[in-house]
């Protein structure tokens, strides 16, 4: 995962990915945080993300979008970083 976290960084409107990862289990993912759906959008749409999808090395990729619950997670401890502010 480290050898390949530096593209991740480059994500135009990505604000922070965090990696997951049950060795046991052999099950890995991630939690992104984008500034807005549009470049959440064109990320699932970009070569890096296809590059990912069509890898060998994984296999039931899963994707699921959310909106986050400001209010919820800044109670929690949520650091929401937006890019523009």
């Amino acid at each position: 995962m480290p050898a390949v976290a530096p593209k991740f960084s480059e994500i135009p409107g990505c604000c922070w990915k965090i990696w997951l990862i049950n060795e046991d289990l052999q099950e890995a993912g991630g939690v992104y945080l984008f500034e807005s759906a549009t470049e959440l959008e064109q990320y699932l749409n970009s070569s890096l993300f296809a590059s990912v999808a069509s890898n060998p090395a994984f296999s039931n990729l899963q994707i699921n979008t959310f909106d986050v619950s400001e209010s919820a997670s800044v109670i929690t401890g949520a650091t929401l970083m937006k890019m523009n502010s």
